[in-house]
C-alpha cells in the first residue's frame, strides 16, 4: 500500500455510509459526524429519513484486516505506515461502523509513489456473516451536486481483498485528481453527500 499524507481522524469529516443486508442489494446514504450529528438517509425509494444514532451500542470491538494481496506480499500492520495509522484510529474508536450493516468510512488522502494522490476508505462489516466479492456504485461529493465520484462502480474481489469477517474493516483506495482533492478538502459534516447503490456481495458459508 502507499505512503500516508496526513491523518484527519480528529478533523472535520467523520462519515459513514451503510447498506442494509435485508435483500443483499440496497442503496442508502448515512453521513455520520463523530459527535453524533443528525443526518439524512436515502433509502432507495426517493425518500429520506433522519437519524442521529451513534454507531455504538453492544457491538464488538472493530478489528483491522489486511488486504489479501498485501498479506500475501508480506505486509503486516506493524511494518506498514498506513495500516499502523488505521489500526491506531480503530483502536481509538472500536465501535466504529453501523450496527448489523456494511458501511464505508472515508479516512484520509494518501500520496502514491508517483506523486499522485488517492482517497483512503475503510469498508466495515458489522453483519453477522463473513462477506466477499463486494460490489456497489458510489456517489461522493457535496449536496450542491459537485461530486468527487458519481455512480462509480466499485469492486472488492476476493482474490485481491480476501474475506471481510464480521466486526472487521479493510482499506481500499481510489485515485483523485488535484481538482477532486480540492473538493474533498471543502467537505464538511453539513455539506457532504455520500450515496451507495446497487450493493451486492457473496456470503462466505
Amino acid at each position: 500500500m502507499k505512503k500516508l499524507l496526513m491523518l484527519i481522524t480528529v478533523a472535520l469529516l467523520f462519515l459513514l455510509i451503510a447498506c442494509s443486508n435485508d435483500s443483499k442489494e440496497s442503496e442508502s446514504e448515512q453521513p455520520l459526524e463523530k459527535r453524533e450529528a443528525q443526518s439524512n438517509i436515502d433509502n432507495g425509494n426517493g425518500k429520506e429519513q433522519n437519524t442521529n444514532e451513534h454507531a455504538g451500542g453492544q457491538m464488538n470491538d472493530l478489528k483491522l484486516e489486511l488486504q489479501k494481496q498485501d498479506k500475501d506480499a508480506g505486509v503486516t500492520i506493524e511494518n506498514n505506515e498506513i495500516y499502523t495509522a488505521l489500526d491506531e484510529a480503530i483502536k481509538a474508536d472500536t465501535k466504529m461502523g453501523v450496527p448489523s450493516d456494511f458501511s464505508l468510512y472515508p479516512f484520509d488522502i494518501t500520496v502514491n509513489p508517483d506523486g499522485s494522490k488517492s482517497i483512503l476508505f475503510l469498508a466495515i462489516n458489522r453483519l453477522k456473516d463473513p462477506i466477499k466479492n463486494i460490489t456497489f456504485d458510489m456517489t461522493f461529493g457535496n449536496k450542491e451536486g459537485e461530486y468527487i465520484y458519481e455512480n462509480k462502480k466499485l469492486v472488492l474481489p476476493e482474490d485481491e481483498f480476501g474475506i471481510l469477517h464480521p466486526d472487521s474493516a479493510i482499506p481500499f483506495m481510489l485515485d483523485i485528481t488535484p481538482e477532486q482533492e480540492q473538493l474533498f478538502n471543502r467537505l464538511t459534516k453539513d455539506n457532504v453527500h455520500l450515496e451507495m447503490a446497487n450493493f451486492k456481495m457473496d456470503v462466505e458459508e
